[in-house]
Formats: C-alpha cells, structure tokens, sequence
C-alpha cells in the first residue's frame, strides 16, 4: 500500500476522479484536492500531503502542461524521486519532465480493472516499498503505523474533519498576531421574505462558501448556521422580493460588538438564477480584502476603523470608475489608523492612476505624497505586499527593471497571496511585450479568484494575444453565462473579432447598450468591422478616418480604436493613436504595442521608434528579456540588440 498525491488540472476532473477511485481500490491512499473544500493549491494541508506522500502521481494533459500548479507539485514529486507520470491524452509533458517514463492512459475508459491501468498500479506499489527494507516487506505488518505513513493518516483525518464542519483553511490565518485581527468568518441563515422559498438561503450560503474557499483569503465557517461557535465576525443578511426583482443585503457583523461593519445591497432579476453566485462574489471580494489585510495590523482594530477600511475595499472591488472616490476612501482610512500599514499602502495604491494624468498639474506632488505612503506602509510592514505593487505603479514610465524587481518582491514577501500581485506582474509583462510570460501569472491569479471578472479578462485577454483562442474564447463564454452585464468581458469579446476575424458578430454587439461606448465610437466601430467583413478598400479608407477621428481626442481613444486602425492596416494611425493612449493614461496601456494586429507596424521605423522613447528597447537590452515578437521568424529592426 502507498500513499498518494494527485496533480491534475481542474479541467480534468471527471477522469482524475475516475483514477482517483481505481487507485483506491487497489489499496492505496489516495489525497487530492477535493478532500479540502475550497483550499485549492494554497492550502496548508496540500502542502502536507505533497511532503509525506510515497507517490507523486501527475496527470498529464493538453491542460495540465500549462499549469504553474501542476509543474510545481510534478517538481517536486521529481527532486524527491516519487514521480509517477502519466498521460491522459496522449500529450508530451513540458520541459524537464519528458526524459522519464509517462504511462499512456489515453486509450483508459474508466474501468478500474484495466490492463492500462497495471503498470501504473505497479509503479505506485514500488514507490510505497521503497523505504522498507526486504525482509522488513516479506514480514507481516506490525500493528501501527510507519511515521511517515502515520502522518499522512493524521493529514487525511484533519482534511476529513474540515469537511465534516465546512471550514475552509486559508494560510493566511496563520500571519494573524496574538491580539490582531482573525480573518474568520462564521456564515448565518440569510432571512427570506414571505414567499421564497428557503432552497434560496441555502443557495447563498454554498456561493459564499464556494467563494471565498476559492478565493483562498479568509476561513469560513458554516458553525453559525448550525447554532455552534461562532467566528469573530458574522456573514448574513436577508433577501426581499421587490416586485420582479431580489434584493440581497449582506452584512458583515463583529461578533464580539454586535456591530455592522459593512453592509451592501445587490439588486437582481427574480428570474435570474446566477444572482446568488453573483452577490456571493461581489460580497466576497470586498470582506476579504478587508480582513485580508486588517488581519496584518499587529492589534484587534477598532470596529469604526475597520468599517472605513471595508468602505475603502468596496470602493475599489465594487467596480467604481470613479478613482477620486477610491482615493477619498483611502484617505479616511489613514486618518482614522495613521499606524495602519494598508491603509498608507491603500492611499498609494489609489493614486497611481491619478498621478499618471498628464493634464494634472497637480500629479507629480500627488506622485510624490503617494510614494512616501507606499514608503510609509513597508516601513510600518516589510510583508505587505502592496506597498511594494504602489512603488512599482508610481515609478517614471522608463524605470522597467526598477519595477518589475518591486513587482517579484510583491509575490514573494508574504506566505499568502491575494492574486492582486500576480495580476499586477502579468499587467508589467504584458506592458514589456512578454505576454506568454503573463499567462501563467494571470491564470496563477485566476486560481485564487476564479469567478471575478477582471481575473478572467486578464487571462482571456492573454491568450488570445499569444494565439490560444480556443482556450480564450472557452474562458470568455463561461464568465458571460456567470456575467452577463460585465462590461469588460463584453468589451473583450467585441474586441477578440479583431483576432479571430469573426467581423459580423461583433457588428450587432454595438448595439448592445451599456458597453460604455458613446455613439460616436460605435458608429465608427460599426463602420469598421463593416469594412473588414467587405475587404472593400474605399469602405476601409473611411473607417481608418472615422477611427482617426476618434483617436485625436484623449476622451474618445483607447485599445479598441488602436486594434482597428492596426486591423485596417493604417499603420502609422495606430502607432500614433497608441503613442497618444499610453501617454495620457500610463505605462500600462503599452501593452497596447503587443496585440496581433500591430505585428506588421512592429516592422516600421514609427513602431521602433515609439519603443526606443518609451525605453522599452534600452529594458530589453539591458535585461535580456526579450519581449515575444522577437522571437518570431521576422524580427523587427530592434530586437537585434535584445
């Protein structure tokens, strides 16, 4: 009998589960990720179980090669000699990995008996014998355990007790100091209005389980529902029918005051059968950036302090566009918490979009006063993560190398992420033309926020700049059916018929209303997209003009009217109309630069140009990170020095 440690892809499930059971019925003890609910990779107990497991079992697919995940758990399965690969599709494995033998179950259907299956039976058994001796293995079993095996029974049985209670175990609880703050969560009964029926309550409560344990940040309990213990604050609200529609309230109770410490409202369709995860996600986002990062102030904070810090996080989480009003918030908190090392990080944060307008004549004191907050809250904690992302965002556009080091140092000062550095770093790469880089830290990202939007977008986004539009548009569709309003997955889904040429689809889309599009950009987009579904050369000559019309005013212009000047071949437009964005709304528009559209313009002297002023060039000689398209057939003029 061995113990087991499965690695797979999450898409893969249904068969790894199917492997999971045949490897059980061989005798063996299998751990994978779905003992914990809601840890995900980041879970302490998987940590555990990889370390005291005789074999590391990687299931191999045309998903799971791609997985940052998977890789790490593969590794570390390698370095220690307990690998067992397989494949479940018939795919080469990544680098690193391909000189050792992959046992093909690609041709397996699921039966546990199959002869497909005995060498992998064999291999496992091998790896459990491995530290006993031989006549130690031809003796029969002393009653008790091998230390080794002993601990992982005592892993097993705790990850089967947080199950029992469903409590959900985020490593972030253990950065929490005697006195502070306890990011726990104890979920209540949601209160119905006459007439719903309590499947609904029930309904939340699962969403905002499934939420946060995906988002790995805080512990939640359901001990509140059942009438046990309860965490130091109370997750509930109640739920009214308003003629055809929900209203949701959620509030966030100090358990110990009895206080409201947050409170919001959401208005759903009756109808809509996604409100509850939608609510559940939105909710979810803004508690756990508050006990995310009150949970680092080295004393309990005062219940009206932390109720200013949450208003700051629903700001921002809430999907404001307004950033005077997320930096106002912000504001409010360092002056209630002066000592509070997110709020100075928070204050930073908020005004670095502010500090990149370049018609503000007040944005270089604004930078200034925002980089000694950033200064201020690594003082106050060299483990917050955001003050490093802030320094990094307030930098001078040319200062690449200076922040990409803030952006790793971001990732790796604090045992826990919030997926808010790995987003921030993908940002950066894809700014610098890495953007085959930025996929795995967006999807890193996405793993620890799987359902928010703007996690999913990034991701999309990326892969369908690196050509993987398969993959994107699987992404793409699922986040609609769960978001069907969010602006920027319909935007995205507008803008990706630039790259798969589906022209006609995109054109019924325009008028779509609240895709924060005014009539003059849709009119102009409309005739573009006709334009290239007719390949007629005087309709493409007018929707160039319209498109440069729109990109000579800085209120009008942005990626959408860059891709389809670039898509019309009006090169030297593009450039110039990217030239305008980034200058007036920051560095991290560059990324702009790097869309597939503009893989011809790379080649003009304006595009190299435009990188050599920007200071890309001087980054990718100095570093030797060489942004994508130089490591096309046809290299641009500049990437010989990279």
């Amino acid at each position: 009998m061995a113990t087991v440690f499965l690695s797979y892809s999450r898409d893969d499930a249904p068969r790894v589960r199917l492997l999971a059971s045949a490897l059980e019925r061989a005798g063996h003890i299998v751990w994978w990720d779905k003992h914990i609910p809601g840890g995900d990779e980041y879970a302490k107990a998987i940590e555990k179980a990889l370390d005291t497991a005789d074999a590391v079992v990687v299931a191999w697919s045309e998903t799971s090669v791609r997985s940052a995940w998977v890789r790490d758990e593969a590794a570390a399965g390698r370095d220690s000699g307990r690998l067992v690969p397989v494949t479940l599709d018939g795919c080469l494995p990544p680098l690193g990995f391909r000189q050792y033998q992959t046992i093909d179950l690609s041709s397996w259907t699921g039966r546990a008996g199959a002869r497909q299956l005995a060498t992998l039976k064999d291999a496992v058994a091998a790896k459990g014998n491995r530290d006993q001796p031989a006549e130690a293995a031809a003796r029969p079993a002393k009653v008790g355990l091998p230390p080794r095996r002993g601990r992982w029974i005592a892993a097993a049985a705790a990850a089967a007790l947080v199950a029992a209670v469903g409590l959900f175990y985020p490593r972030v609880g253990l950065l929490a100091g005697s006195g502070s703050l306890a990011p726990r969560v104890s979920l209540a009964q949601f209160e119905l209005s006459s007439g719903l029926s309590p499947d609904l309550s029930r309904a939340m409560n699962e969403e905002i389980l499934a939420a946060f344990g995906a988002e790995n940040a805080v512990a939640v309990t359901t001990a509140g529902i059942s009438g046990g213990a309860s965490a130091p604050f109370v997750l509930g609200g109640s739920i009214r029918k308003i003629d055809d529609a929900l209203r949701f309230t959620v509030n966030l109770k100090d358990s110990r005051s009895g206080m409201v410490i947050w409170s919001n409202a959401f208005d759903r369709a009756a109808a809509d059968p996604l409100g509850p995860r939608q609510v559940s996600v939105a909710a979810s986002q803004v508690v756990r950036c508050g006990l995310w990062g009150a949970s680092s102030y080295p004393r309990r904070m005062p219940d009206q302090a932390l109720s200013l810090y949450l208003q700051f996080c629903n700001e921002l989480w809430g999907g404001s566009a307004d950033e005077q009003r997320i930096f106002d918030a912000a504001k409010r908190v360092t002056a209630a918490v002066p000592n509070f090392s997110f709020g100075w990080s928070s204050l930073a944060l908020a005004a670095v979009p502010l500090s990149h307008r370049s018609g503000s004549a007040d944005a270089d004191t604004l930078r200034k006063q925002a980089t000694e907050a950033a200064q201020k809250s690594i003082r106050l904690d060299r483990l917050n993560p955001e003050g490093y992302m802030a320094m990094a965002g307030l930098l001078p556009l040319d200062r690449y190398a200076e922040r990409e080091q803030l952006l790793k140092k971001a990732i790796s000062v604090r045992p826990t992420e919030c997926g808010c550095e790995r987003m921030a770093y993908g940002d950066f790469l894809t700014s610098v033309g890495r953007v085959e880089e930025a996929v795995e830290q967006y999807d890193r990202a996405r793993a620890m926020m799987p359902l928010a939007p703007f996690t999913n977008v990034r991701l999309a986004q990326a892969l369908f700049v690196v050509g993987r539009h398969q993959d994107a548009e699987r992404i793409l569709g699922q986040m609609i059916e769960v978001w069907p309003d969010a602006t920027s997955l319909r935007l995205l889904k507008l803008k990706s018929a630039y790259w798969t040429g589906r022209y006609d689809q995109a054109i019924p889309m325009l008028r779509e209303p609240g895709l924060h599009l005014t009539d003059g950009q849709r009119d102009a987009l409309a005739v573009t997209f006709e334009a290239l579904a007719s390949n007629d050369s005087a309709a493409r000559g007018r929707a160039a003009s319209a498109l440069q019309e729109m990109a000579a005013n800085p209120r009008r212009n942005d990626r959408l009217i860059v891709a389809g000047l670039a898509a019309l071949d009006a090169d030297a437009a593009a450039i110039q109309a990217a030239r305008n964005l980034i200058h007036e709304r920051g560095p991290t528009l560059a990324d702009v630069l790097f869309e597939p559209n503009l893989a011809e313009a790379s080649a003009t002297p304006h595009y190299a140009a435009l990188v050599r002023q920007l200071g890309l060039t001087g980054y990718w000689q100095s570093t030797r990170q060489i942004p994508d398209i130089c490591r096309q057939s046809r290299k641009p003029i500049f990437c010989t020095g990279a």
